[in-house]
C-alpha cells in the first residue's frame, strides 16, 4: 500500500504558487501509538509542513499521508471527552430548534460520525440519522450503541452504492472537512446528500486561532487544510453553494462553525459580514503574519526546552497530562522525550499501556495520580482543556502540583 505522496498545487485553486511557512520536521503519525512489544520496530515518519497558497490563501499541507494507511483503526473517541460530550449536546440542540423543528421526520447524516456521539443526541430529539465512519473499529461502536452507521470514506461511488437515496435536512462534519484531500469530490457528495434547501453544517478549527494563539501542535498528518474564510467561500462558490452564516465555538483551542446552502436559500447573517471584516483588520491575508507566526513557534519551542530542562536540574517530577494528537506534534518538535517526562495520563482507556509516536512515553490511566506530590509538574499537553483540567485536579494543586501549560506561552500555574 502506498504511504504517502508530495502534492505540487494548492487544493481549492490549483496554483502553484506555494510558500513554505513552518517545517515541523519528520513527524510519526499523531493517533499512531505503540504498544510495548512493537517499540524497537521501524516507525513511519512522514514531512510535516505546512504551505501557504499565496493565492487564495489557503494554508495547507503538500505531504500527503495516505488515509488508509491513517484512519482505517483509529484511537480518537469522542465519547472520551466530557467537554466534547456537552458541546455535541448543545450543538444538536441549536440546530435541531433553529432549522430541523417544524420538519416532519427530518434525516441528519454525519460524516466522519466516530461513535455516533453527536447523532446520538439528534436522536434524542427525534431525528432519524446515518453515520459515516472509516474506522471499522470505532463504526462497530456506533452500530453497537443504536446509531445506524456505515464504515466507508466517502465518495459518489459509495452514495450509490449504498442507496444512500434519502436525501438529509442536515449533513454535518466535525472536524473531518480538514482531512478531506480532494475537496471537490467531497463537495459533490454533500451536494449528492442533501435534499433541496437543505444545510450543510461543519465545524474546523479556525486558522486566526491557530496564528494568534501559536496553535502549532494541531497542525498534523490528519489535518490537510487550516481555513479561514476567504478560501472556504471560493471553493463553495464553485458549487452553487454559499457560506449564509458561521459562529465562533471555543472547542479545540478556537473553532468555526460555517453553514452552508444553495445560494439565495438563507439571508447572509450580521456574524458572518462581521468575521469577514475581522479577518481583513487581522492580516490573515498578508504574508507577513506568517513568517511572524513561524519565529514565534520557534522561539517557544526554545522556551519550552529552557523551563523543562531547570525544573529536571531541580529534581522535579515532570509527567505528561493527556495524550491528544496535538500533544505528540509538540513532543517531537520540541524534542522532549523521556528525558524529561516519566509518563503521561490520559481518560481514554484505549490509549492505556499504550507509548506516544516518536518519542515512547508510556500512556496510564488518569487514576494512577492519586500519590502526586508537590515536587511533581503536570506538562498539560491536553491545553484546549485547561479550565475543566485544573478545576477536575483541584487536589493535585492543593498540595502543591502545578501545571506547565505550553501554548501560547509556556507558564507555570
Amino acid at each position: 500500500m502506498r504511504k504517502y505522496h508530495k502534492k505540487n498545487e494548492c487544493r481549492i485553486c490549483s496554483s502553484q504558487d506555494l510558500k513554505l511557512i513552518l517545517d515541523l520536521g519528520k513527524q510519526p503519525l499523531a493517533n499512531a501509538f505503540i504498544k510495548k512489544e512493537n517499540l524497537q520496530k521501524y516507525e513511519n515518519k512522514f514531512p510535516l509542513r505546512l504551505y501557504l497558497c499565496k493565492n487564495c490563501f489557503l494554508l495547507q499541507l503538500l505531504d500527503i499521508v495516505d488515509k488508509e494507511f491513517l484512519f482505517k483503526e483509529y484511537l480518537y473517541l469522542t465519547s472520551a471527552s466530557k467537554p466534547i460530550l456537552n458541546h455535541f449536546q448543545k450543538y444538536a440542540s441549536e440546530i435541531y430548534n433553529e432549522f430541523l423543528k417544524e420538519i416532519k421526520k427530518p434525516f441528519v447524516i454525519e460524516i466522519g460520525s466516530n461513535d455516533g456521539s453527536l447523532l446520538k443526541e439528534f436522536k434524542k430529539l427525534g431525528t432519524d440519522v446515518l453515520g459515516i465512519e472509516p474506522a471499522k473499529n470505532i463504526a462497530k461502536m456506533a452500530n453497537d450503541i443504536g446509531i445506524p452507521t456505515k464504515s466507508n470514506f466517502l465518495n459518489q461511488n459509495i452514495i450509490k452504492k449504498n442507496s444512500l437515496e434519502k436525501k438529509a435536512s442536515i449533513v454535518v462534519a466535525n472536524n473531518v472537512f480538514g482531512h478531506i484531500e480532494d475537496l471537490k469530490e467531497f463537495m459533490k457528495c454533500i451536494k449528492l446528500l442533501l435534499k433541496n434547501k437543505g444545510i450543510f453544517v461543519f465545524e474546523v478549527p479556525y486558522l486566526i486561532d491557530l496564528i494568534q494563539k501559536l496553535e502549532f501542535d494541531t497542525v498534523y498528518h490528519e489535518h490537510l487544510s487550516y481555513f479561514s474564510l476567504r478560501p472556504l467561500m471560493k471553493l463553495m462558490n464553485e458549487f452553487n453553494l454559499e457560506i449564509f452564516d458561521v459562529k465562533k465555538q471555543k472547542v479545540h483551542g478556537g473553532t468555526i462553525r460555517v453553514f452552508v446552502a444553495e445560494k439565495d436559500n438563507f439571508e447572509i447573517t450580521k456574524d458572518l459580514k462581521e468575521l469577514i471584516k475581522y479577518e481583513e483588520k487581522f492580516g490573515i491575508y498578508k504574508i507577513k503574519t506568517y513568517e511572524k507566526f513561524s519565529d514565534n513557534v520557534k522561539q517557544l519551542r526554545s522556551e519550552l526546552q529552557d523551563k523543562l530542562s531547570k525544573f529536571k536540574k531541580e529534581g522535579k517530577i515532570i509527567f505528561g497530562y493527556g495524550a491528544p494528537a496535538k500533544g505528540n506534534v509538540l513532543l517531537n518538535y520540541c524534542k522532549i522525550g523521556t528525558q524529561f517526562l516519566d509518563y503521561i495520563l490520559d481518560t481514554t482507556p484505549l490509549k492505556h499501556g499504550l507509548y506516544t509516536p516518536g518519542m515512547h512515553i508510556q500512556v496510564r490511566s488518569d487514576i494512577t495520580h492519586q500519590e502526586l506530590s508537590s515536587q511533581q509538574i503536570a506538562l498539560l499537553l491536553a491545553w484546549n482543556y485547561e479550565e475543566e483540567i485544573i478545576k477536575k485536579e483541584n487536589e493535585f494543586m492543593k498540595k502543591g502540583g502545578k501545571f506547565l501549560v505550553p501554548i501560547p506561552i509556556p507558564r507555570l500555574i
